[in-house]
C-alpha cells in the first residue's frame, strides 16, 4: 500500500474538480478566442461562407472534450460531497450544481448549432455564430467561472498542509 506521505488519493479527489473545471474553462476561453476572430470586420465577409463548415468540424471534435470534462467535474464534485469533506462539502455542492448548470444552456444554443451545422438560413453563419458566442459567454460567466471559484474555495478549505 502506498504511503500517504508520497501520495494521498483523498488529496487527488479534493483537487480533481479544480483541475477538470480549469481545463473546461481553458477550452471555453479558447472556443471564444478562436471563433470570435471570424467576426472581426477584416474577416467577416469571407467568414460568413466558411463559418458553418468550420463550426461543424470544430464543434464535433470539442463536444467530446467538454462532455468528458463536465462528467468528470460533476462526478468528482459529487464524490467530494459524500466523502466527508468537512466544512468544504457545501462549496463542492455549489460547484457541482454550477458545473451541471452548464448543460441548462443547451436549449438556448441547440437551434443555433443546428443552423450552423446545416447552414440554414443560407448566408447567416456569422449571425448564428454571434448568437452562439453570446450564450457561450453568458454561460461562462454565470455557470463555469462561479463553479470553478467554488471548487477552488472547497479545495483550499479541505486540503490541509502536511
Amino acid at each position: 500500500m502506498a504511503s500517504k506521505a508520497f501520495f494521498d488519493p483523498l488529496v487527488l479527489l479534493r483537487i480533481a474538480p479544480v483541475l477538470t473545471s480549469t481545463m473546461a474553462m481553458r477550452f471555453s476561453h479558447d472556443q471564444w478566442l478562436f471563433l470570435e476572430n471570424f467576426l472581426v470586420p477584416a474577416h467577416r465577409e469571407k467568414a460568413n461562407e466558411i463559418v458553418p463548415s468550420y463550426f461543424k468540424t470544430f464543434f464535433m471534435k470539442g463536444i467530446w472534450e467538454i462532455g468528458i470534462l463536465y462528467t468528470l467535474t460533476t462526478a468528482t464534485g459529487i464524490s467530494n460531497i459524500y466523502s466527508r469533506a468537512g466544512g468544504a462539502w457545501k462549496w463542492y455542492a455549489a460547484g457541482t450544481a454550477l458545473a451541471f448548470s452548464h448543460m441548462a444552456f443547451v436549449p438556448f444554443i441547440m437551434y443555433k448549432v443546428k443552423g450552423l451545422f446545416e447552414d440554414e438560413p443560407k448566408g447567416q453563419g456569422n449571425r448564428l455564430l454571434r448568437e452562439w458566442l453570446n450564450v457561450h459567454t453568458l454561460r461562462s460567466w454565470v455557470a463555469d467561472i462561479p463553479a470553478w471559484t467554488c471548487f477552488v474555495i472547497a479545495c483550499l478549505k479541505s486540503v490541509q498542509p502536511l
